[in-house]
């Protein structure tokens, strides 16, 4: 079969479905009913599984899968009857958050979302990943790739602060936000899945020199503003994390499924999109989550709790309050983090709106550092950088 790399048909979907089950999937779990829209279970997918490569494939639609990867819909109907929601998603050419330390593989992503499902986490369950190379699974791709489950609901966050529901039930949503990171962070996860957990006293120095240099590669993104901030990290390093936990990586209400009066259960549901998942300091995913970009125009984190009870709210799901001093640290990095990641994008990007409303949220990040998060600039007023001047 030849590489695909505009789309995907059925017949490479059957034989990535059939070749890209690992056997360390294969263990039977239930996942808590409680915490996520049930969907076909693992066990389910698992008997099902050496009938997917002559399953029937319907339904196959692509979707909008962001800025680092690409997404397919579609159902699997193996030959006993049984439909299996599925989702494809397939590394982009060129995604926005890069290779190697800034983005797991789809083979470790996979492995990541059977553990958190097994223990009743809400994520999606995998069923089949590859790493695209010639010979192996996902080869017909010619691409990395996952397969997992399609759960029910919506990521839009527009209702999340305009319909009447979540309005009304905004305070139980906002519990349930910080009360899923902190089981994230409590999670156990073998520490080969995410290539090691680091010493304690390096996680900050690491992801500064990550994003610093990711910031360098990315000369376009660079503002005084972005140069200010890294120079203030620099001289305010936090104190190291009293434990170092897995992290999300990208935490934050576009990333959860969520509906009302769908026929599943009401609120947030499912936490998606785990390929920026890393050890380290669990403030980073609750700075990550409070950043301006998130907070749609509002006080809000998420659009659920206020920019100043948030923290509180994660203290009391996770035991422990927060370091303010530090949630701001790794909010000033978060900033320069996203500011690169949404310059990249906006590159990428053909369509005026898109491209307007990226370039938009990369100036609210500058503004924010600015105003809220960095002290006073007391430069001499004729000490403009070449980045000011022009």
């Amino acid at each position: 079969m030849t590489a695909v790399t505009r789309g995907v048909d059925a017949g490479v979907l059957r034989s990535l479905l059939a070749a890209g089950r690992d056997p360390g999937l294969a263990d039977p779990v239930a996942a808590d009913p409680t915490s996520a829209d049930p969907g076909p279970a693992d066990s389910d997918l698992i008997t099902a599984g050496t009938a997917f490569a002559e399953a029937d494939i319907v339904d196959l639609h692509p979707l909008k899968g962001g800025y680092s990867r690409q997404m397919w819909s579609f159902d699997a109907v193996t030959r006993d009857g049984a439909v299996h929601p599925l989702i494809l998603c397939a590394d982009s050419a060129a995604g926005v958050v890069g290779a190697g330390g800034q983005t797991l593989g789809r083979p470790a992503e996979a492995a990541l979302l059977h553990t958190l499902h097994a223990a009743g986490l809400p994520v999606p369950g995998a069923v089949a990943s590859g790493d695209g190379a010639a010979g192996g699974p996902g080869a017909e791709l010619g691409r990395p790739y996952l397969v997992m489950e399609r759960c029910a609901g919506t990521a839009a966050i527009g209702p999340l602060h305009r319909d009447r529901w979540y309005v009304e039930h905004r305070a139980e949503l906002a519990a349930w936000f910080a009360a899923t990171l902190a089981a994230i962070h409590a999670a156990d996860v073998p520490a080969d899945i995410l290539d090691g957990r680091p010493d304690p006293a390096r996680v900050a120095g690491r992801e500064l020199a990550r994003w610093s240099g990711e910031l360098r590669a990315t000369p376009q993104a660079q503002t005084a503003v972005l140069d200010r901030a890294l120079a203030w990290l620099a001289a305010n390093p936090p104190p190291p994390p009293a434990r170092v936990t897995l992290l999300h990586g990208d935490y934050r209400t576009g990333n959860i499924l969520h509906g009302h009066g769908d026929g599943g259960p009401s609120g947030l549901r499912t936490v998606l999109d785990w390929e920026m998942a890393h050890f380290g300091d669990p403030l980073e995913d609750v700075a990550w989550a409070q950043l301006v970009c998130w907070r749609v125009g509002t006080d809000r984190v998420g659009g659920l709790v206020d920019l100043a009870r948030w923290p509180e709210l994660y203290g009391a799901a996770a035991g422990r309050a927060p370091d303010l001093a530090a949630l701001r640290w790794w909010e000033v990095l978060g900033s320069v983090k996203m500011a690169c990641l949404v310059w990249r994008a906006a590159e990428g990007v053909t369509a005026p709106a898109e491209r307007a409303l990226l370039e938009r949220l990369f100036a609210d990040l500058g503004t924010e550092l600015d105003r809220r998060l960095l002290p006073p600039d007391h430069r001499p007023a004729g000490s403009l950088t070449r980045g000011e001047q022009q």
